[in-house]
């Protein structure tokens, strides 16, 4: 069971709709792996984690919840952070103020965009759809407009025994 790197309790295992993440309920800090930072946060700033993870030198003084191993100290320039980070467990630790500073338009992720891609793609393929379904039925209501037509001048060509 993974143990807060702060006042050293248990952490919970949250469930939410994008998966989930490790809460301290002592300190309010949470473990976040890198995989959940991409599918919440978006695409940007997880990779954007992962390479200062795999550039950082820096050890940090908490060890991972995980795997407790020191943690790696992180900067994020924009939004200005610092992060502890463990790159073999692929986890980043988020205190309860750097987490309640993430500002949330830096929470527009990118699987946001594509949601919102595929919303507009759908629409578009909708509208065509209707559309296509439109001229559909006016071909054929044209087309039994003719077969009337010809009928009745068939009928009126016919001689009549």
């Amino acid at each position: 069971m993974p143990v807060c790197p702060i006042c050293a309790k248990p952490l919970e295992t949250v469930r939410q709709r994008e998966g989930l993440f490790y809460h301290c309920a002592g300190c309010n800090g949470r473990a976040v792996t890198v995989p959940q930072i991409r599918r919440v946060i978006g695409d940007r700033l997880a990779a954007r984690l992962l390479r200062l993870m795999k550039l950082s030198r820096r050890q940090g003084e908490r060890a991972c919840p995980f795997c407790a191993q020191p943690m790696l100290v992180i900067q994020i320039q924009e939004p200005r952070l610092e992060l502890d980070a463990c790159l073999p467990c692929s986890v980043v630790w988020f205190d309860a103020p750097t987490y309640e500073a993430l500002p949330e338009g830096a929470v527009e992720t990118t699987s946001s965009l594509a949601l919102q891609a595929t919303e507009i793609v759908a629409m578009n393929r909708l509208r065509e759809l209707k559309e296509r379904e439109q001229e559909r039925e006016e071909e054929e209501r044209n087309n039994k407009k003719k077969k009337k037509k010809r009928r009745a001048g068939t009928t009126a060509i016919d001689p009549q025994p």
